[in-house]
Formats: C-alpha cells, structure tokens, sequence
C-alpha cells in the first residue's frame, strides 16, 4: 500500500514540474541513493552471484527507458487517459512471472489478481470521460496512452527482474546500485542532450526545481523499499505488483470520500460523481484481496 501511495505522489510530481525529463530522472534516482546507502550500512553488503550482474544487464536499461516514456506520457496526455493502463502490468505478469521465475500464483490467486485488475480498471475509467472502454479507444488518438500501455508492458518484465536480483544479492544493495547506474545514465544522457544541441542549458537546469527533485526522490525511495521487502515476504510478483496498483488508487479514493462526505470541501464534491461506479470497482478490489489472502498461497 505504501509503495503504492508513494508512487502516485511521485507522478503528480511529474505532472507539476516542467523541468527536462532527463534532469527529473537522474536528479530523483540519485537523490533516492542516500535512503538505500544508509540501508545497506545496516543490512551490510551481501554476497552477490554472479546471475546479479546479468539482471542489471538488462534492468537498468528497460527501467529507464519506463521512466523517460512515463514522463512523456503524463505530460502529454491527461492522467485519467493514461492511469488505467498501469492497471493490467498485474495482468501480464500472470503470463511473464511464471516465465521469468517471478513465482506461480495458484489458480484462485491468478483469478484474485484478474478481479483487482478489473476493479482498478473500472475505478480508473471514469464514465464521464465516455464510459469504462474509454482508453481503448484513447490508444487510437492520444500518444500519452500508447506510451503507458507500452510502459505496463515493460514493468511486466522488470518486477521479475527485481524478484531474480534480490535472490541474488540483498534489497539495499540491488536498490543502491540499480538506481545508482539508473541515475547516472540519465545525467549521462541529458549531457549527450546539451552537447548534440537536443536541449538547452535553460531547459535541462534544476534551478528553481530542486524541491521538486527532492520530492520526486524521497516518492521513489518509498515506493522502491516497501516493494522489495513485499518481494521478500511473499515471492510471487504479480500478487506484489497488483497490492501497490491497489494501494494507489483504494488511497487516492478514500481520500476523495473523506474530503468530501465527511470534510465536506467545496473542492471535493466532484468525489460524489460516479459514486455507484466507484464503489463497484473499489468492491472488486476487495475481493480479489480476500481471494488472495485466503487461497493464493502456492
């Protein structure tokens, strides 16, 4: 849940910044490093196989690349035309984690996750933004949602590759070095941007962001921890993933339902919208949990 929380607050920064999508990565992951550096003092460092070198291998290229795309994608389109699509990450992983050694879900667990994907699809889809098979047709027409789809896809192969790594080395470390080498490609990459003319000086600066970038690190280091020790009590990934898309949006929704029946904000009263629909996708969720709690074990 928290992981979840964390990572919605970290893509409401994305949407508020203007700065160079490049700086906001590399400024985020490498403000983050500190939390894991002092993890890992801790924990202290870990044997490491070498199978841990092959994961980064792949990782950190297919980790920033999701990260550059989900930039691109909340800023230009809406987030209600992009969110839903990180939805069915859960989905695919029925099919990638079995593949990758991600764990098997039984039966009833893979059903469990298919509900609480549903359900966060539906609380996604707004019908005010024409009906819950909206952003199928948003691919045709809006580029933030193709990048998203393309980005649920990539997630799908990476949260296994977060499962074989921390078998092979410790959390703390994995995290310091995966976002480490994350980090330090980015800023690699924004400096081929400003040498090959790509991007400006003005452009690419933090100066007058660095709030922002903190904050966007603090998000991702919370978002990022609570994970990967859920990887280490319960290794089948695709029960992890869909617990923080839950946890995202069950969060965004009760904070909705407080500020407006309870609080009663003039701000948010829009919550009252849709209040059947909502219900019935938040409904779906809890479900699904229950399913999983109760028969997910493999």
């Amino acid at each position: 849940m928290l992981s979840g929380i964390a990572d919605a607050s970290a893509r409401g920064v994305i949407k508020l910044t203007k700065v160079h999508r490049l700086t906001l990565i590399a400024a985020g992951y490498l403000f983050a490093l500190p939390f894991y550096s002092v993890w890992l003092f801790l924990e202290g460092v870990p044997q490491i196989y070498p199978v841990f070198w092959l994961v980064i291998g792949f990782h950190v290229p297919l980790l920033l690349w999701a990260n550059i795309l989900t930039v691109e994608a909340h800023r230009s389109s809406p987030l209600i035309l992009t969110a839903p699509y990180l939805s069915l990450t859960p989905a695919f992983l029925l099919v990638t984690a079995p593949l990758m050694g991600g764990g098997n879900p039984t039966w009833l667990g893979g059903a469990g996750v298919l509900i609480i994907t549903i359900g966060l699809y539906i609380l996604n889809s707004q019908n005010g933004y024409g009906g819950w098979f909206e952003p199928f047709k948003n691919l045709a027409r809006e580029r933030g949602s193709r990048l998203m789809l393309v980005v649920a896809l990539i997630y799908a192969f990476t949260a296994n590759l977060d499962l074989i790594a921390l078998r092979a080395s410790n959390e703390a470390f994995y995290l310091l070095v995966d976002h480490g080498f994350v980090g330090a490609f980015s800023l690699i990459l924004l400096l081929i941007y400003l040498w090959l003319g790509r991007a400006s000086k003005k452009e690419t600066s933090p100066r007058g962001s660095w709030k922002a970038l903190m904050l966007y690190g603090i998000a991702g280091a919370t978002a990022s921890i609570p994970q990967m020790l859920a990887l280490r009590w319960i290794p089948v990934v695709p029960y992890v993933i869909v617990s923080k898309r839950a946890g995202t949006i069950l969060f965004s929704v009760l904070l909705g339902f407080i500020f407006a029946f309870i609080l009663k904000r003039p701000d948010f009263q829009s919550e009252k919208e849709d209040l059947w629909h909502r219900v019935f996708g938040v409904s779906l969720m809890i479900i699904g949990m229950v399913v999983i709690i109760l028969y997910g074990k493999a």
